[in-house]
């Protein structure tokens, strides 16, 4: 077989891969639609919603607004949550709030930005999520895109095809250790070369797996935050943001008069 039949036999395989390919996602596809028509019967817990929605830790602004309208959280014109002397002691019934409490109970006066990555608040969270995860193991799954990895893993194979078929199946194959390693050279260096723009081109054109939970839970109402008024909606959104005092320890600097000419 000639060199022109081996890469008309390699493009032919990487086409007939994608064929494959896509045929397995408009199945999957119409399977995922016809699912989703389920969906409304479906009882989806508010902070399991707003996180799938989202972000995980938008269930924590979720828990704020609960905690504010149950008179256990205020929060200032900062964006600091305090705990009321009603949120002093009890718990709520909810594992999330609850966390939540506790850590404004532990940093308090803070922000929602700061509290993201507090080990109890984000332990509580994550197990929270898995749990009702668990209750919709199909959605559950959703962003493990499979289909999408094989169409980056097909045409990274094709990248480097292409060299070792110039290197080791023509007709001046490597004699000699100093051949052989000159050749691996090549091949890895012209690989990567040719992967960038083919990968880049499977990442930026392959369709993404389309999401109808994510998007039912997007179109459900959040009453809670929406019952806070204008004010505190709009403190609650500051409180998510970084400020500039959340962005690290900011470190002083003095000035020294040294009682020269400058």
């Amino acid at each position: 077989m000639t060199q022109l039949q081996l890469s008309g036999a390699a493009l032919a395989v990487a086409a007939g891969v994608y064929g494959v390919l896509a045929v397995l996602w408009l199945v999957r596809n119409r399977s995922d639609l016809a699912a989703a028509s389920s969906l409304g019967r479906l009882d989806i817990d508010p902070y399991h919603a707003v996180a799938t929605a989202g972000e995980a830790h938008d269930a924590d602004g979720h828990a704020a607004a609960v905690l504010m309208l149950e008179g256990r959280l205020t929060i200032d014109a900062e964006g600091r949550l305090r705990v009321t002397d009603c949120g002093v002691t009890g718990a709520p019934g909810h594992p999330v709030a609850g966390a939540l409490l506790d850590a404004v109970r532990r940093q308090g006066p803070v922000t929602l930005r700061r509290l993201r990555d507090d080990p109890g608040l984000r332990d509580a969270r994550a197990g929270f999520l898995r749990e009702q995860d668990a209750r919709v193991p199909r959605w559950s799954r959703r962003r493990n895109d499979g289909l999408g990895t094989a169409a980056c893993a097909t045409a990274l194979a094709l990248s480097f095809f292409f060299p070792v078929q110039r290197v080791f199946l023509g007709d001046d194959t490597p004699d000699g250790a100093g051949d052989l390693l000159f050749g691996l050279f090549l091949i890895v260096l012209t690989g990567l070369m040719l992967a960038v723009p083919l990968v880049w081109l499977a990442i930026r054109f392959w369709p993404a797996r389309r999401d109808p939970f994510r998007a039912h839970c997007a179109g459900l109402p959040g009453p809670e935050p929406a019952a806070l008024d204008e004010e505190r909606r709009e403190r609650l959104r500051m409180s998510r943001r970084p400020g500039r005092r959340e962005s690290g320890p900011r470190e002083d600097v003095f000035w020294v008069d040294s009682g020269g000419a400058f």
